[in-house]
């Protein structure tokens, strides 16, 4: 035994790991703020560049103008559906999710694209899901054997 009050070995031989699960039990995947900002800024470039192909003069301003709106929404947008599928283990869904909230965010507002609303919530969506695939390896993952019941 040790001489020091303030070490017990008993509790150092029985502590975990020591990075810990600091979510919720059921918690299976966490987006982190660094993959979150990574998946906007994939999603921003990837949406600039689809609409770049049809006015390449305008990529640049388009850029700029949308560096506001993109950062707002995204941050607002990619943290709620990151929080709603924290308990969906497989990845893909979540990239699926990503395009279909994209998409369904976007559809009533594509009426005021010139090119038309199929369009332009799919490039969104694209763009969603794109900057969700960047993220891939940056969330954090509960692989604990208590989660696999």
């Amino acid at each position: 035994m040790s001489q020091e009050p303030w070490t017990d070995e008993y509790a150092l031989a029985t502590r975990g790991p020591s990075v810990e699960w600091r979510y919720g039990p059921k918690d299976r995947v966490v987006l982190s703020g660094k993959g979150l900002a990574l998946g906007i800024a994939v999603a921003h470039v990837t949406f600039c560049v689809l609409w770049g192909f049809q006015s390449p003069g305008w990529a640049m301003v388009f850029f700029f103008y949308s560096l506001l709106p993109v950062w707002t929404i995204g941050v607002a947008v990619g943290s709620l559906i990151g929080l709603a599928l924290r308990r969906v283990r497989n990845q893909w869904l979540h990239v699926a999710a990503f395009f279909a909230g994209g998409w369904l965010m976007c559809a009533p507002f594509g009426g005021l694209s010139s090119t038309g609303a199929l369009l332009f919530a799919s490039s969104i969506a694209l763009a969603a899901s794109v900057g969700r695939l960047a993220a891939w390896k940056l969330v954090r993952i509960n692989d604990a054997a208590a989660l696999t019941v």
